[in-house]
């Protein structure tokens, strides 16, 4: 018995709360995208070994994993497809609860998604990546207690729906420096000062009655409109880490030039390197040639053009 799962990459399109005095901290902003995806095998074996990409942190997640659930098992791990670390898509998130999903259903062991997630040292901040990886769509999520926050919880996702099948994504990824994650990232954030609550209202007013609502409508000038300023809410809040409003002054030319190119809103994942920019399917082909070509100029780069993922983690037992 194989047990295969296949993850959405998931795009991180801002915080609500970075300041807190209401009891709860962050909530999340978020995604599913169709590409990239992570894909991981697993099956009993005589010996435990770990195959494919991201070998190492695959051997450190399935560690975990049977150090968090010891059962008497050895497993054969393939991570046959792994989302780029460290770019602003939730590769981590997606690895773990895929290793540890395809682990859990080969020795039976009946546990929750979230359950799974804590145990795989996730949602340190945002349930964004679990939502996305159980699924699919547009999520946001409450944010966690900032009492007791010590204690280990899910933020509860507080919305959930599908994005529209009529929008499209144009993904840019630059050569340039990858964003913080770690360490770096857990300083970064411990350091800064709490967020003013006029910009915490004014993100707060902008996601329920224009983002959430356009979303509902599939009004993409108005949802593009919302994110945008969204993002540059918080992207002004974390200036004074990154050095921008965005993490580099190439990915400010980039956003600068996708609004350009007639994309409804345009912004950056998590800490980057990852840009986006949301446009009607019909455009998506015209925006992307033209992204290309910059690209080829410049800094050279990936880009391409994906659809929100609706579904979330494609989980299935193969016999044999």
């Amino acid at each position: 018995m194989k047990a295969y799962v296949k993850t959405p990459a998931r795009l991180h399109l801002g915080l609500i709360d970075l300041n807190g005095d209401l009891g709860r901290m962050f909530g999340g902003l978020g995604v599913g995208i169709e590409q990239p995806s992570t894909i991981v095998e697993a099956e009993l074996s005589k010996k435990t070994t770990i195959t494919g990409e991201e070998t190492e942190l695959a051997t450190t997640l399935t560690e975990r994993f049977f150090k968090a659930y010891p059962v008497k098992a050895n497993v054969h791990i393939n991570v046959k497809k792994a989302i780029p670390a460290h770019t602003g898509l939730g590769s981590g998130t997606q690895l773990a609860l895929a290793i540890a999903t395809a682990i859990a259903k080969i020795c039976n062991i009946k546990v929750s998604t979230q359950e799974l997630s804590l145990a795989m040292g996730r949602v340190q901040r945002t349930g964004v990546g679990t939502a996305i990886f159980e699924k699919g769509g547009f999520v946001v999520d409450g944010g966690k207690p900032t009492k007791n926050s010590a204690e280990k919880c899910v933020p509860p996702l507080i919305f959930r729906q599908p994005f529209p099948s009529e929008w499209r994504f144009i993904i840019v990824i630059p050569n340039s420096k990858k964003g913080l994650s770690g360490t770096d990232e857990l300083a970064a954030m411990t350091q800064l000062p709490p967020m003013s609550t006029e910009e915490v209202g004014k993100v707060c007013r902008l996601t329920m009655l224009k983002l959430l609502p356009a979303l509902a409508e599939k009004d993409i000038v108005n949802f593009g409109e919302a994110l945008t300023d969204i993002q540059v809410a918080t992207g002004k809040y974390f200036a004074q880490t990154q050095g921008g409003i965005y993490y580099s002054p190439i990915a400010a030319e980039y956003v600068e030039l996708l609004h350009k190119l007639g994309a409804y809103g345009a912004g950056q994942s998590s800490w980057g390197p990852t840009l986006y920019g949301i446009v009607k399917k019909e455009e998506a082909k015209k925006v992307i040639v033209k992204v290309q070509a910059h690209l080829k100029k410049g800094v050279g780069g990936q880009v391409f053009i994906t659809k929100a993922d609706n579904i979330g983690a494609q989980i299935r037992l193969i016999k044999g």
